[in-house]
């Protein structure tokens, strides 16, 4: 590996380190493209990029969706790396493609520096509907003592039990995903031929699998909040970008209630610590229950909370703020109500991007505070 082409199709402050790394690995940049191995450097994978030149490409990209990568890597072989991760990430690709190292199922096992478990799922199940030519298929992952489907449609959606996952795997109708680890329940409707013919390729990438099931897994840990049933805030940076892109690709709003526990630092030096941590365990455990399956509770730290609802105004979110109040009224601690205030923002109502959207929430739970608390207020 003496020297790879680069080539900016949109350009980053990133590739200055990029650049750093490639040559304490000792590799010659060329600017441009040439033959051999190219770096594209961008936002996406895109086709319309890929040049006559090249015999291989290593494409560096913020983002792409695994349609994405399937397509620019069935045109040309190479590697898919997401920007935000560690360089020597750039460096293992290009031994790999230095190596022709592909595997028999090159167009996925490519994606091991990009493939959430989700990412990895959807093309799994394209290929296996398409492969037994089934009306439809769906894919349940196991999570504790049940599986639930992650993916596909044609069948119920409600959780497996082990005991009828494995009656659906005695009886043919279900297929276990690396079996070694049972991580998760392949089903398709009406497939036709030898499921070692429709699913034998799944072999192929059941180390990724398994790792990527693993990392959420443990990511899933190091997300949970300490003391109650709410995510913690290093969650919610984590997803709220993503969950903003999301609406904005969907074209639909996505509301965030930023709430606070009234007077706790009074009810602490009355009643100690304990009654304050009770408190702030029942205001996350009524909010989890209020709260819809898409919805997602965070605790932001110390007695804030923040809740996100995707394909919600700031009135829809505004009616569910007043609900949880009067909800914590009812549900006392050492006979005294729960009262707590709470800022909404919406976007793009009220807020551009996920900093700008806590920012405006924040304010707004400011305004509640400065009000008289227990109340809620809308950004305006």
């Amino acid at each position: 590996m003496s020297s790879v082409h680069l080539l900016e199709m949109q350009p980053t402050p990133l590739t200055a380190a990029l650049r750093a790394a490639l040559a304490g690995w000792g590799v010659e940049v060329l600017d441009g493209t040439g033959d051999g191995t190219l770096i594209l450097v961008g936002d996406r994978p895109d086709p319309r990029c890929i040049p006559h030149q090249g015999t291989d490409i290593l494409w560096w990209v913020v983002e792409g969706t695994p349609e994405e990568v399937s397509d620019v890597l069935s045109r040309r072989p190479g590697w898919v790396i997401r920007q935000g991760s560690p360089l020597v990430s750039v460096f293992e690709a290009l031994e790999h493609l230095q190596n022709r190292d592909l595997g028999s199922e090159g167009w996925l096992r490519q994606m091991l520096h990009l493939a959430t478990l989700d990412e990895l799922l959807r093309p799994i199940l394209v290929r296996a509907i398409k492969l037994s030519r089934a009306r439809a298929g769906a894919i349940w992952i196991r999570d504790a003592n049940a599986f639930y489907q992650r993916v596909g449609e044609g069948f119920p959606e409600a959780p497996l039990s082990l005991e009828e996952a494995a009656a659906l795997v005695s009886t043919g109708q279900a297929w276990l995903l690396c079996p070694s680890e049972q991580i998760g329940l392949v089903r398709l409707r009406e497939p036709h031929g030898d499921p070692l013919l429709f699913l034998g390729f799944i072999k192929d990438v059941e180390e990724l699998l398994v790792t990527a099931w693993q990392l959420e897994h443990s990511q899933a840990l190091s997300f949970q909040d300490d003391l109650t049933v709410a995510q913690n805030r290093r969650c919610l940076e984590a997803e709220l970008p993503q969950a903003i892109r999301d609406a904005a690709s969907r074209k639909e709003p996505i509301s965030l209630l930023f709430l606070d526990v009234d007077n706790l630092k009074a009810l602490n030096s009355r009643f100690g610590h304990p009654t304050g941590s009770r408190v702030i365990t029942t205001v996350a455990t009524e909010a989890h229950r209020m709260i819809r399956a898409q919805d997602r509770l965070y605790r932001y730290g110390g007695d804030e909370f923040c809740i996100l609802m995707p394909g919600t105004q700031p009135l829809g979110a505004a009616k569910l703020g007043e609900r949880l109040i009067q909800k914590l009224t009812e549900a006392t601690v050492e006979d005294m109500p729960i009262s707590v205030s709470i800022g909404i923002a919406s976007y793009p109502a009220h807020a551009d991007g996920a900093e700008h959207l806590l920012e405006r929430a924040d304010r707004a739970l400011f305004q509640a505070k400065d009000e008289g608390k227990g109340r809620v207020v809308v950004a305006t």
